[in-house]
């Protein structure tokens, strides 16, 4: 059956495969997340995320993620079919996608199709990428039609009439969309210069047939079916509430069927945060594996440098004048190699260097006094949500109700610690751990720092409406708990036109504090920030106290331990080179080292040389 699809471009992989890459996402809102991230690394600005009803698909649906962003030509769409192709993958990337596989799970998850519409320089294409196809021809091999026109013209761009009639007839019978007149509807969808379109369709259902994506409870959301209940945080089974934390810097604005996701810059709305630096040294699990790549590198291309310079000899040593083009080339292909060697030792040394360098991480904490039931450590990767809601340290102990409430946020670098290919997980498990474990006791210090512990849990969150005892009831409405609330929390609003944050005066009142779909600069009575050419001012979130040697990594410990050994050698070391005994009076010296407390070292014998005592003493 493939025979007659020879000349279609191939995924590269197996349909068996493309499955099985689907079931990695057990998080279907992670799913969804991977479109939103294509989009986001592309640069758009604006993503409009909302259903087509069909009945003629499975599901009765079609969920389409439409983005302005910088689309591709008919080469880069090409390079997006082949799993693990990726041009986003340095390590220095703050782009969110890393693997070139995020479009191919994340779509396969959601839907059993899906169908991309792309406009960039002029050119249209589309890629169709359909298990429907595969599995009613019997195609073992991922084929992937992929029609190009020209923008102005609509004429197709490939001079293969037969391929590109045999590409739009599979577009026509595996899609929804059955004419050609469908087709361009969708890319006039794309009113800018560029952007993308990616229409999923044969919605995956739950074993009693209902689908998994819940378009119907809620007309302005995409929600887990059956998922909502008491207990359960609203981004666990709400779309609009998971894109609103999604980055935790958010510079896109999203809509969900037609309405403006309010994103949530989380740590401007919190009470009372603070801020703690810590400088790891520890987490080298990647930059490890980045020298050893590096270095393999470096090995082969010496090789091929070895080669060529044989080569070079050998044409040399002949004295046929008929070699001397291939001389030429042999010189051109060494020349190239040492090139390539040059560029990828400067590479391994960079790596190594990164090696050596602490990374700094900063911890913000705050208390959640809107809904204190909702608390724990979030933590991104290159700004993208990673963990939610995840307590540690003496947040586990719900009995205690110290920390509890208070949530914890903390971006970490990709060059630090590497997602895993689904991005709900940290590849390495026991960074992770260490990573939470370390936030625990800076989270112990913020709860000392709030001082709340002194003034009394229970007053403390009286003074916010919550009069329950029941801590996942929500707080009273009562006007003056909702005023205490809100006048605690600063306003800031994201511009729809310059995207930028902007603080609101903060003698709004609750009522005033809806705002619609379309908000920007010049609307705010905050005349400093009233204009998008205005530089952004965020709220100030000031230093927590510092913690004294409680927190540091395990190599840090280890050499405090061995400078603790080392000045106990030297006190031995100097009393047994230079000491006479005089008589059997004690004397003390103090033997201090930085970042540890003071070791008194008592030595029973009193020195006659005031050097030696100047000597162990310093």
């Amino acid at each position: 059956m493939t025979d007659k699809y020879q000349e279609l471009s191939r995924a590269q992989l197996t349909c068996d495969y493309l499955h099985a890459n689907s079931t990695t996402h057990d998080f279907i809102f992670g799913a969804l997340a991977e479109l939103v991230d294509n989009a986001r690394d592309a640069q758009a600005t604006l993503l409009n995320i909302y259903t087509e009803t069909n009945d003629e698909i499975r599901g009765g649906f079609m969920l389409c993620f439409l983005d302005n962003g910088i689309g591709m030509n008919p080469g880069e769409a090409e390079d997006i079919i082949h799993l693990g192709k990726s041009i986003k993958r340095a390590s220095n990337s703050r782009l969110v996608g890393r693997f070139g596989n995020g479009l191919k799970s994340g779509s396969m998850r959601i839907g059993m199709d899906f169908i991309l519409f792309t406009k960039k320089d002029n050119t249209m294409t589309c890629i169709l990428m359909s298990r429907t196809f595969y599995e009613k021809e019997g195609i073992d091999e991922v084929i992937v039609p992929m029609p190009s026109w020209y923008v102005a013209s609509k004429e197709p761009m490939i001079t293969e009439k037969e391929k590109f009639s045999l590409e739009i007839a599979l577009v026509h019978k595996y899609s929804p969309f059955k004419k050609e007149f469908d087709v361009m509807r969708q890319f006039n969808k794309i009113t800018g210069t560029s952007g993308t379109l990616v229409v999923i369709y044969n919605m995956k259902l739950n074993d009693d047939g209902v689908p998994e994506l819940d378009i119907e409870t809620d007309a302005s959301d995409i929600r887990l079916t059956g998922m909502m209940a008491s207990g359960i945080q609203p981004e666990q089974y709400s779309f609009r509430a998971y894109a609103a934390i999604l980055y935790i810097d958010p510079r896109m604005k999203i809509f969900i069927q037609g309405q403006k996701v309010h994103a949530k810059y989380l740590v401007h709305s919190l009470y009372r945060p603070r801020k703690y630096i810590y400088i790891a040294k520890g987490f080298k699990v990647r930059p490890l594996r980045e020298v050893k790549d590096t270095e393999c590198a470096v090995k082969i291309a010496e090789e091929y440098v070895h080669e060529a310079r044989f080569k070079v000899k050998e044409l040399e040593k002949s004295c046929d004048g008929n070699m001397e083009a291939q001389l030429v080339n042999a010189h051109s292909k060494l020349s190239k190699s040492e090139r390539d060697l040059d560029i990828k030792r400067k590479l391994h040394q960079e790596k190594l260097r990164a090696l050596k360098v602490p990374h700094r991480l900063t911890f913000i904490f705050g208390v959640n006094v809107e809904k204190r039931n909702l608390d724990g450590m979030f933590i991104y990767n290159n700004s993208r949500l990673i963990k939610m809601y995840k307590r540690t340290g003496i947040q586990l102990n719900r009995m205690l109700r110290a920390c509890s409430g208070v949530v914890g946020v903390v971006d970490v670098p990709s060059v630090m610690m590497e997602p895993t290919h689904n991005k709900q997980d940290f590849a390495n498990a026991k960074e992770y751990s260490s990573l939470l474990r370390i936030m625990g006791q800076f989270l112990l210090q913020y709860w000392k720092d709030l001082g709340i512990a002194q003034m009394g849990v229970v007053k403390f969150w009286n003074e916010f409406g919550y009069l329950s005892t029941d801590w996942n009831l929500s707080p009273s409405n009562a006007l003056q708990y909702k005023r205490k609330r809100a006048i605690e929390i600063p306003v800031i609003v994201q511009c729809d036109i310059c995207l930028k944050w902007r603080c609101l005066l903060s003698n709004l009142d609750v009522k005033d504090r809806i705002f619609s779909d379309f908000w920007v600069c010049s609307k705010n009575q905050n005349p400093q920030q009233n204009s998008c050419d205005l530089p952004e001012q965020l709220p100030h979130i000031p230093f927590g106290t510092p913690l004294r040697g409680s927190v540091m990594s395990d190599e840090r410990k280890e050499f405090l331990e061995k400078a603790v050994q080392r000045h106990w050698d030297k006190v031995a070391a100097l009393q047994f080179q230079y000491c006479t005994i005089s008589n059997a009076q004690a004397v003390t010296v103090a033997v201090i080292i930085p970042t540890v407390n003071i070791l008194v070292v008592t030595i029973d014998q009193q020195m006659n040389c005031a050097d030696c005592m100047h000597t162990m003493v310093t």
